[in-house]
């Protein structure tokens, strides 16, 4: 019979991924559009942000280059003050030199000229001075012809009434008929009385040339005697109208300008103009303070329509501000605008074709994708419902028919495994039951009759120990050697389990074997220890704690193989772990000789011995129950019979443990001395 022809499910994949890879361009458009816009969003605050950060650079470019130019002026003030300071201090070398009044002659050609305060001021007195302070002119001359378009005048004032001017105003300052002399009141000038209290160079404020030049400024500072006191102040004259208009004559865009404002406030312009920003309405108070405070920044006002920049003038506290409408920091957005509403248009028209087409290949696809693999979910429901017998159907020569096989093979396999199962689970039982025999058998070993010896009246002994899994490696035993001897053994085997549990039968049954032939406690451990080394494969080992007691007297002897310390209580007192240098565990060697030690026990003093199930007992957080907390357990009711603290420091075990899983085994004895009594 002819095979059919296979189809392979890949095809049929790939067909599908081809439809999904046509609806993830359509997605993918629509994750532009959606990405579009966000970006149009970001790129609003971005340009926002790139608008202002260029206004500010802008702004402090100009005022910095504004600044350095006042440094400039600032820095020639305090040269002449230094000249002046020195033609004080050295008057011999300098030679003497005639300042004349103005002279009509000299009108529009720059030369030095002489004027006094006043009439009080007598030039007989100060004419010696007057010649001295006139060697300034050269040093006047040198830096006016450098910059003659920007400084009009350059003149000092003294204390004692002089005044030297260089410039060019001779003809309007000639003495009137009658008088030797110009006068010229400098002494209650605004700029001479600030000068003389700063003691420092200052800058006035703006002002209209007296000869119609343009904005003039004056730069203004001290010079000193020899022996430093204040002798005058020495000033020039600026024109900064070209300063002016480079700092804000600047095409900014329609409705944007630039504006300076003085330290009051008031608006520097070469138009006589009366306004204050304090006035301006469409200045916001906020934006006032920053722009007075000195700041340099960006802010736009509350309305959100301008945005304003500013920076300070720091030599002459003056303010350069620059005002921009929103409109022009938003036009690129607006434009970007457009495009993307066309963009959109086009990609709705497209998404909605696409998803026609999507649609109706999607559900053909889907229909004959799908129509064997719900058949062979109705054959696989039944055999998931328990019909380990039925077959499912194979539909075609591909990927689901093979599916379908797999199907009927998993049939069969899990219909062995519940056979498995069933017996795994019964031999598992078994084995449990077993294990519950082995723990009773192990429980039944150790000695769980209390009193053990109800007779004796010299002693109290109580004893515990619950093991971590079903069976233990822990064990204790005490037993009579003879009539005036008791022996007591805590023991901890290494590992758990069954293994644990078989070799600790062992080592018991060795100890109390071996103990009942009489010796001290480290005779018997020798014994022990050589006798569980031979044949030992798994390389198991037991720490042991064994002490040997004489009833009548109270004296012990005891040897601790690696094992935990014992805690002691003496009458009246409070139990203390007694610590003393071990003895390797037993089994670890053969050959190993055990120390042993000597001590005594008085009526109503109390024996406390311990596994490191005790004081390992771990909670959640991985802490451990540590000796402190043993001692503060057992030191809760000290007096107590051996029962009850055992059963106190149980509790508090399990307190601390909480939820933790146990796992260690956790056993415990407790011995209590009374000695002989009469009765």
């Amino acid at each position: 019979m002819e095979s059919k022809k296979r189809k392979p499910i890949k095809r049929r994949v790939r067909n599908m991924v081809l439809l999904i890879s046509t609806v993830s361009v359509l997605v993918t458009s629509i994750t532009g559009l959606v990405s579009m816009m966000t970006i149009r969003n970001l790129a609003e605050s971005i340009m926002v942000e790139r608008m202002e950060n260029n206004l500010i650079s802008h702004v402090s470019d100009r005022c910095d280059t504004a600044d350095a130019q006042f440094s400039t002026y600032a820095g020639y003030v305090e040269d002449f003050g230094t000249y002046l300071k020195r033609l004080y201090q050295n008057p011999d070398i300098f030679p003497k030199r005639e300042i004349l009044p103005p002279q009509a002659e000299n009108a529009d050609v720059f030369a030095a000229q002489r004027a006094l305060a006043d009439e009080s001021v007598k030039l007989s007195a100060v004419e010696d001075e007057l010649c001295l302070l006139g060697n300034v002119e050269d040093m006047f001359a040198s830096v006016i012809t450098d910059h003659q378009d920007v400084i009009t005048t350059i003149y000092l004032t003294t204390e004692s009434g002089i005044m030297i001017a260089y410039d060019k105003n001779s003809g309007s300052g000639v003495p009137e008929e009658g008088q030797t002399d110009s006068y010229f009141n400098f002494w209650e000038t605004e700029w001479y009385q600030t000068v003389k209290s700063k003691q420092s160079v200052y800058f006035t404020d703006v002002y209209q040339d007296s000869y119609g030049r343009g904005l003039t400024i004056t730069c203004a500072g001290p010079f000193y005697q020899a022996d430093d006191s204040f002798a005058g102040v020495v000033c020039m004259d600026i024109l900064i109208s070209d300063l002016y208009q480079s700092m804000v004559a600047y095409d900014y865009g329609e409705g944007a300008y630039s504006f300076l404002v003085d330290q009051t406030g008031g608006l520097i312009s070469p138009d006589p103009v009366e306004q204050s920003i304090y006035n301006d309405p469409t200045l916001d108070n906020h934006i006032v303070t920053k722009i007075m405070n000195g700041e340099t920044g960006a802010s736009v006002s509350q309305d959100g329509s301008v945005y304003y920049a500013y920076a300070p003038v720091e030599n002459v506290q003056w303010k350069l501000c620059i005002k921009m409408p929103e409109t022009l920091i938003l036009q690129p957005i607006m434009e970007m605008d457009n495009h993307i509403r066309v963009a959109i248009t086009f990609f709705i028209c497209a998404f909605l074709l696409i998803l026609v087409a999507v649609v109706i290949l999607t559900a053909r696809f889907a229909d004959r994708l799908t129509r064997p693999l719900l058949a062979l979910g109705g054959d696989v429901a039944k055999i998931a419902g328990g019909d380990l017998s039925y077959r499912a159907r194979i539909y075609d020569n591909d990927e689901i028919g093979d599916l379908a096989v797999d199907f009927n093979n998993m049939a069969v396999s899990l219909s062995k495994y519940i056979e498995d199962l069933t017996s795994v689970t019964a031999e598992k039982e078994r084995i449990g039951a077993e294990l519950n025999v082995a723990t009773q058998i192990q429980a039944d070993m150790l000695p769980r009759i209390f009193p053990p010896f109800p007779e004796r009246k010299e002693f109290d002994i109580y004893a515990s120990m619950d093991p971590a899994k079903e069976v233990g490696g822990d064990f204790y035993d005490f037993f009579l050697i003879d009539d005036d001897h008791v022996a007591l053994v805590v023991a901890d085997v290494s590992g758990k389990g069954v293994p644990a549990a078989l070799f600790m039968v062992i080592a018991k049954t060795l100890i109390k074997n071996r103990a009942m032939m009489g010796g001290g406690p480290a005779e018997i451990l020798t014994y022990v220890n050589n006798q569980l080394c031979e044949g030992n494969e798994a390389e198991l080992f037991v720490t042991v704690w064994l002490a040997i007691i004489e009833i009548s007297t109270g004296k012990g002897l005891a040897a601790n193989a690696g094992h935990e310390h014992p805690a002691l209580r003496r009458k009246d007192g409070s139990f203390e772990l007694i610590q003393y240098r071990h003895s390797p565990a037993v089994a670890t060697m053969e050959g190993i000789r055990f120390r042993e030690h000597e001590f005594e026990l008085h009526p109503g003093d109390t024996l406390i011995e311990y596994s490191d199930g005790v004081t390992e007992a771990t909670n959640r957080d991985n802490v451990l129950f540590g000796n402190d907390r043993l001692i503060e357990a057992l030191n809760r009711e000290p007096d107590a019979e051996p029962e009850k603290l055992l059963a106190n420091l149980r509790k508090d075990i399990d307190i601390f443990v909480d939820t933790a899983p146990q796992f260690d085994d956790i056993t415990m004895l407790g011995f209590k001395y009374y000695g002989r009594t009469e009765e």
